[in-house]
């Protein structure tokens, strides 16, 4: 390519006829003869494409293509009752009422979704799988042991929900005192916010299906605000939605990147099959597996 000399000597001259282009060859004559003006807009950046995945730019860390064999169904979620449904496993797995009714966690679903639905760039993300949470209260300062807390809950819920299968919980008395929340996560807002009472937010399972969890962490970074990277919410979205999230093997892995386990090098996830659902540590953050993926959780 041959380059300009002159006053742009950087510009190649294919870089200027690709300008002419985008300008048309007409508009730029008359923007020469001082006939026509321009006004310039920054593009807005979409952060999701048509599967409510998001779009994995300027990354260093690993990322996939998603494995679409491995997918999830929306529930219906249009009527008080279906609201009050999934409020009613919440309560009978952990055994605690967090006093959110089935009309305000709608009526906050419903607010919450206008917001993204207004918003092109993280609009898309509706295009996946979306299911409003309520996380309880915390009432103990260690996230391990509310984690083994809530795991006995999705234990309950999962075997009530399919009476022929088992839950694994691999990690099962090691958790207390080794879950701590990993920084840039912005997963410490909803600690929080878990420490002043319940907290109503809609979950969004697999959004970063074939990210590494190191990319899961680093895509934070360039996310607009109102989202986290998934954590405890991931626990208490498999206590409500096992029907959702392990209806078997072709349910996605659903990673817990938000926290690491004992060390820096791992963290925790979920993995279903046709006949039991499992929960262990990964310790391969850097690897991206088509059929795994962090979520993401929206607060508004």
């Amino acid at each position: 390519m041959e380059r300009v000399m002159g006053k742009y000597p950087e510009w190649t001259e294919e870089q200027f006829e690709e300008l002419i282009n985008v300008l048309g060859e007409a508009n730029a004559k008359k923007l020469l003869a001082g006939d026509l003006t321009v006004e310039f807009k920054e593009v807005a950046k979409v952060f999701f494409d048509k599967y409510g995945r998001r779009i994995p730019q300027g990354l260093l860390a690993s990322v996939c293509d998603a494995n679409r064999n491995f997918e999830l169904t929306q529930p219906g979620l249009d009527y008080d009752a279906q609201y009050a449904n999934r409020i009613m496993r919440l309560y009978d797995c952990l055994g605690v009422d967090t006093g959110i009714t089935a009309k305000q966690l709608r009526i906050e679903t419903e607010r919450m979704l206008a917001l993204i639905r207004g918003d092109s760039q993280i609009v898309n993300i509706l295009n996946g799988v979306w299911l409003p949470v309520v996380m309880p209260p915390l009432t103990n300062d260690d996230l391990g042991t509310t984690l083994e807390m809530y795991l006995e809950g999705v234990d309950r819920s999962y075997t009530k929900t399919f009476s022929d299968r088992r839950f694994y919980n691999y990690r099962k008395g090691t958790l207390a005192g080794k879950v701590s929340v990993v920084d840039g996560t912005r997963h410490d807002s909803l600690v929080e916010r878990m420490k002043q009472g319940p907290v109503m937010g809609i979950h969004f399972p697999n959004p970063l299906q074939g990210y590494s969890i190191s990319a899961d962490r680093e895509q934070m970074k360039t996310l607009p605000k109102g989202f986290i990277l998934s954590g405890m919410d991931v626990v208490i979205a498999m206590a409500m939605y096992p029907d959702v999230l392990a209806c078997g093997w072709n349910t996605p892995g659903l990673d817990l990147a938000a926290l690491s386990w004992q060390s820096a090098g791992a963290s925790l996830g979920f993995w279903a099959s046709d006949d039991e659902l499992s929960f262990d540590f990964t310790g391969y953050l850097a690897d991206a597996y088509d059929a795994d993926s962090g979520g993401l959780l929206f607060l508004g």
